[in-house]
């Protein structure tokens, strides 16, 4: 074979790797350090800085088997996780994978029925689903809106994890790479991220967000927050 069809062969061949093969090194990359980082945010709270706080709230994945096989029913169930999540947190109970499973088929049958669908639930939708679905009074689901990062930090320094709507690709999370409307748990914060559990993905117990790309996920998806006050009652 002519020596220079070689070279040239080896050429396309090095670019035919490079190219199957870069992204996915690029997205390993790109994944390990966000593991760092979120390791080095717990390690920053176990110092114990009064500029800190953390929530120890049991994370639900919003498909709570965490198979392929479940995802396919609860794609659209990250107000009802949230809601376990924060409601779970204010009267000291847990829930099994199974147990939330079953639950949130049961919430969302119970959206289908008196909600006309089981749709997104911004401000009004979710007061309306999280007080009648778990027969709250008003005073105990508060809505802050628009919110901002220090309110939130307020509210965890009171003992009440957070839900909060977001605009997820603003979020920049590849663990959860859908556009559009989601809702999660913050559960604390640092001095330069906010905590959550985000129950789209599996991956999501504690997840850090730097302020200001949280923030703006946040305003884009309407600023508002929601806060379970239960622990009194």
């Amino acid at each position: 074979m002519n020596k220079n069809l070689i070279i040239a062969s080896c050429i396309a061949l090095t670019f035919a790797i490079a190219f199957i093969f870069t992204p996915k090194i690029a997205m390993r990359i790109e994944l390990a350090k966000i593991e760092t980082t979120n390791q080095q945010v717990q390690e920053q709270l176990a110092k114990k800085s009064p500029t800190q706080n953390s929530l120890e709230v049991q994370f639900i994945c919003q498909a709570p088997l965490e198979t392929e096989a479940n995802w396919v029913y609860h794609e659209e169930s990250c107000e009802e996780a949230a809601l376990i999540q924060a409601y779970n947190y204010e009267l000291g109970l847990t829930t099994t994978p199974e147990e939330a499973d079953k639950l949130i088929l049961d919430m969302i049958a119970w959206q289908e029925a008196n909600m006309g669908g089981h749709h997104d639930l911004y401000s009004e939708g979710m007061r309306t689903f999280a007080t009648e679905y778990l027969g709250l009074k008003e005073e105990e689901f508060v809505t802050i809106s628009p919110a901002s990062i220090h309110q939130i930090k307020q509210q965890i320094d009171l003992g009440h994890p957070v839900i909060a709507p977001v605009t997820s690709q603003y979020l920049e999370n590849p663990y959860y790479p859908h556009p559009g409307y989601h809702m999660l748990v913050v559960t604390g914060y640092t001095e330069t991220h906010i905590i959550t559990n985000d129950n789209g993905t599996r991956h999501g117990e504690d997840f850090a967000y730097e302020y200001a790309k949280f923030d703006k996920a946040l305003q884009d998806a309407g600023g508002a927050i929601f806060v379970l006050n239960l622990q009194n009652n």
